[in-house]
Formats: C-alpha cells, structure tokens, sequence
C-alpha cells in the first residue's frame, strides 16, 4: 500500500515543488519562509519524497486537516524514523514506558488520557505559579546581570523552562542539567540530524528519562506532595483517573520534554525579533502591557514549532490535489501562520496588528498544545522581568544568528545581547 500512495503521488506531482523541498538544507534551516511562501503562491499542497508526504502550507488547508481528527489521523514522521541506525532502534525498544503519546492517539483515548492532564494542569494551579515563576525569573537574571553581556539562549532559555517544570512537578534542582541534556538528545534524535555515531547515546537518552518519570512516579505513589506528578498518581490510586502507570509516565515525559523544548525557542524567539528593532524593545520597557501581544505575534511570526504530521484515512482533497488513503500529511503550521489571506502583510512581525484569526502555533483542534497557558505564562513573565530589570538590553552588532537544523523544532544556537551594567 506505502509504495501505492508514494507511486500515485510521485506520478501527480512530477516536476513540482517536492523535488526542491530541502528541510535540513542550510537556506532552509536558517529561514524557511521563503520556500513556504513560495510554495503558498505557486503550489499550496505538493508532495515531497523526502517526507514520502504530501504538504500543506495554506491556513485553510491546514486547518481542515487539524480540526478533522475523522478523516486525518494524527501520526509522525514515518520518514525519519527510517534515517535512526539500528542500534538506536533496539535501545529505543527498551523503553520501560510502552503507553502510545497523549501527542500520538485520536480520540476516544486522547479524550480520557487528555482529560486527566487538563485536571491537574488546571488554570487555578498555572496562575498560582506566577510568583514562584518572577522570582525564578529574577534569580537567572541576579546571576548574569552583573556581566553585562551573555548568551540569553544559555544563560536564561535554557535554564528557566526547566526550573518552571521542576516547580510543576516538584524536581530537585540537581536533576535539572540532566533533564536539559536528555531532552535536548531526545529532540535532536527524534525530529533532527543526528551523525550515526551519536544517535545511540541520544536513544539511551530517552531510555533514561522513561525511566526517570516511571520513578517519580513510583515515589509520589509511596510519599505523595502537592506537585502534579502527585495529582495524577492521586488521581488514578483513587479511581478518578483511568491511566496505567505507563500512561502517567508518558504523560509526564510530554511536560519534561515538549514543554521544555518548545518554551526555551519561543522565549528565543521573541527576544530576537524585540531587539532586532530597538524601539520595539523600548516599547516593552515603557510599556509591560504590551508583551501579551509581543508573545502572541512571535508565536504567529516565528513560533517554536514548524508543523505537525497526520495520515489521511481516507481519499481526500487537499487544495485542489487528490490525497490517497493512507498517504502522509505534513502540515506546515509555520507557513499557515504567515498566509496573507488571514494575516494581511504575514511576513512582517507586528506586534501591534489586529487578530481576526488564530494563530495555529499551538496546534488546532483536539489536539491544541495543553500547555499553551504555561508557555505563556512562562514567555510573558520571563520579557516583562527582562525589560524591568534589563531595559538596556540589545544585541550584539554582526554576530551570526543561525538555527538547529529540526523537522519540528526551530530554535536558536545561541543568542548574544549585551547591557549596560547596574
């Protein structure tokens, strides 16, 4: 059947923008938005071999496909699985965690698993988080204020997220260089280019942080706490919750990894393009109201995640091209989000505009980002701390601002800024 669908489409598309669809290519990995915007114009659904995929890169089209779980199965990237060398596939296998992803199933088993999380990753419990997440905020900053100049991308994205999400699930502090060096494993071996010689460190990676959620669980089972990681184990000790262990554990996993990977890029993100203009970051510091609507257009703009994969259950038709049942389908979040027929004048960061449509940086549908409030709570607090404690903040002249080449995941290598000393 795969080499049906890859036969028919391969004939359908012959000569079209496929053959030039480079994701890990260098133009691509530094900015992707001139192809995407390319292809908008001149072939909004095309099919690329490299993917063995149809992509979509129009919003209307790729809000069919997110909000149709029926006809458009959420899946993965079936291509780059096939690019991990053997070794990492046999120690991928040895994960003690075997439940299927919140991020992998449709509903009806997303809506039960996907209910549970929404209880205890409740708005009452993210709100209370404000304060502990400034005085986190000020903390990074106490401690490369003095400095003058630094990397924000190591000196603050990096380290922040995870201390929000040890806070959430009440890790100790001691832990939290692990977690950032397994996670960054795990997303470079899952969405990324990993040299052969590497890939089986980074699956022994995830093997460890399987293993690391299934203990805290085990341990908030024995000596519960007030954290999330003790709420659901609560939760399904007392019948309240219809999980299996390895269903919280990989539930747990989604918040250590997913939520830190994507938070770390979009904080990234949005300090780039603020300072990138320096009277946009002078806006900011005189006016804190204004970061919602900074945070909000960089996630439109530039946002952490580049698309989503689904698989069609039926024959479809996508932009006026014919899908085949089963075919791949890569939606271009990312490109979307830039479409001039809802967002007037898209390849323009402008905080100021107005927002007759969502953005789908979070996704659409059922499977809309779960922790879309915390990444906003957590950018909001972070560039209002920023401006407040930083208002000098710029950044460093002629220095190269270059990316991780990742099918999904699009962040900075580094980010260097400076400021005048206190």
């Amino acid at each position: 059947m795969a080499q049906e669908v890859l036969a028919v489409a391969t004939d359908a598309t012959h000569g079209g923008l496929g053959a030039d669809y480079a994701p890990f290519g260098a133009e691509h990995v530094a900015d992707p938005y001139v192809f995407s915007g390319r292809a908008r114009a001149e072939e909004p659904v095309f099919f690329s071999p490299y993917l063995d995929a149809w992509v979509v890169t129009r919003y209307e089209d790729a809000v069919a496909v997110l909000k149709d779980h029926r006809r458009f199965a959420i899946s993965v990237l079936r291509a780059r699985e096939t690019r991990q060398t053997p070794e990492a596939r046999t120690i991928l296998a040895r994960s003690p965690i075997l439940a299927t992803s919140l991020v992998q199933i449709d509903p009806p088993e997303h809506t039960r698993m996907r209910g549970c999380i929404s209880r205890a990753l409740s708005g009452q419990r993210i709100a209370g988080l404000e304060p502990r997440i400034r005085a986190l905020s000020d903390r990074l900053i106490d401690r490369f204020e003095p400095d003058g100049r630094g990397d924000f991308v190591a000196r603050f994205a990096q380290p922040f997220p995870i201390m929000v999400i040890g806070s959430l699930l009440d890790v100790p502090e001691a832990d939290f260089p692990q977690l950032q060096r397994w996670s960054y494993d795990v997303a470079a071996l899952l969405y990324g280019e990993v040299p052969p010689e590497e890939q089986a460190g980074c699956a022994r990676s995830y093997v460890a942080v399987n293993q690391y959620v299934l203990d805290m669980a085990d341990r908030r089972r024995l000596a519960p706490g007030h954290d999330l990681a003790s709420d659901l184990v609560r939760a399904v000790e007392a019948g309240e919750a219809p999980l299996s262990a390895s269903e919280v554990g990989s539930m747990l996993r989604i918040l250590l990894i997913a939520g830190y990977e994507t938070t770390v890029k979009l904080l990234g993100s949005c300090l780039l393009h603020l300072l990138s203009r320096p009277e946009r970051w002078r806006s900011v510091v005189e006016d804190p109201t204004r970061v919602p609507a900074v945070v909000e257009e960089a996630l439109r703009f530039d946002g952490p995640v580049l698309g989503s994969m689904r698989t069609a259950r039926e024959a479809v038709e996508l932009g006026g091209r014919p899908i085949p049942q089963g075919a791949a389908v890569w939606v271009l979040n990312s490109s979307a989000n830039r479409d001039e027929a809802v967002f007037p004048d898209g390849e323009t960061f402008d905080p100021d505009r107005e927002r007759p449509a969502g953005h789908l940086a979070f996704g659409y549908g059922v499977h809309f980002c779960i922790g879309a409030p915390l990444a906003r709570l957590e950018t909001r607090i972070a560039l209002e701390r920023l401006a407040a404690r930083l208002p000098s903040l710029r950044l460093v002249a002629d220095q190269e601002i270059s990316y991780r080449p990742n099918m999904i995941l699009r962040g900075l290598h580094q980010l260097l800024v400076e400021w005048d000393r206190p």
